[in-house]
């Protein structure tokens, strides 16, 4: 298993146009998004990345929402996802959409994601899967250099294990785009209901919705017992 964290600087897109299928890509991504945003509530939400800033949260109830990004368009904050600039405990929601895909530390995101979050915040995620079409085609050297399959790539597996170690609790997992992402049109409709029934882990992308969890913690009082009384007699004789 390759390491999480490296030393190189991954080119991450600015827009979904930058990557193939990025419109038909971003529609899916929405289409989940409206399905989900509703159950979480609060505050303030943090998008973070590019990708994560053009994708519409008006579903969520959460009315506050900040673009953060270390550069872009559409960025409110600029700041390296790495080290958010946040007290603890002040998010109530982070979208990140393929962040982990083009960073150099997942782990750190995560850290700061995790450290930000408040209790049972909530943590969205979507990625490219290497376990899949699009996965294979990074074997083929004139498609290493191009997005996406430039990207890191990390399975569904292993980030639920990040997610996990960081105490979140999964609470949705989606497949979807049963393609490689070298055609102009996506796979029909009918395949990918095929491939969501039968081939599952091989789906090209996958969005994952997961809960911070902090169980309060109760202190262990000392079992205190009552002390058991002398007997003393009546009359005591001469």
């Amino acid at each position: 298993m390759k390491p999480a964290k490296i030393r190189e600087v991954i080119a991450s897109p600015d827009f979904w146009q930058d990557l193939p299928l990025g419109d038909w890509l971003m529609e899916q991504q929405q289409s989940l998004l409206d399905q989900h945003l509703p159950v979480a509530f609060g505050y303030h939400m943090l998008k973070l990345g590019n990708l994560s800033a053009q994708l519409n949260c008006h579903a969520s109830m959460i009315r506050h929402q900040l673009n953060v990004a270390k550069q872009g368009h559409l960025i409110g904050l600029r700041a390296h996802p790495e080290q958010l600039p946040f007290q603890e405990s002040s998010i109530d929601l982070c979208l990140l959409a393929h962040s982990l895909d083009f960073s150099k530390d997942p782990h750190q995101i995560l850290r700061e994601v995790e450290r930000v979050l408040t209790a049972d915040g909530y943590l969205i995620i979507s990625g490219f899967n290497p376990f899949s079409l699009l996965g294979m085609r990074r074997y083929f050297p004139f498609r290493k250099r191009g997005m996406p399959w430039s990207c890191r790539m990390f399975t569904p597996a292993r980030v639920k294990d990040w997610l996990n170690l960081l105490g979140f609790e999964v609470l949705n997992d989606e497949r979807f785009a049963y393609t490689s992402f070298v055609n102009s049109r996506p796979a029909p409709q009918w395949f990918e209901r095929w491939g969501k029934r039968y081939f599952r882990a091989t789906a090209s992308a996958y969005f994952i919705v997961a809960r911070k969890r902090r169980a309060p913690l109760t202190p262990v009082k000392k079992a205190w017992r009552v002390k058991q009384r002398i007997p003393v007699p009546s009359s005591i004789s001469g």
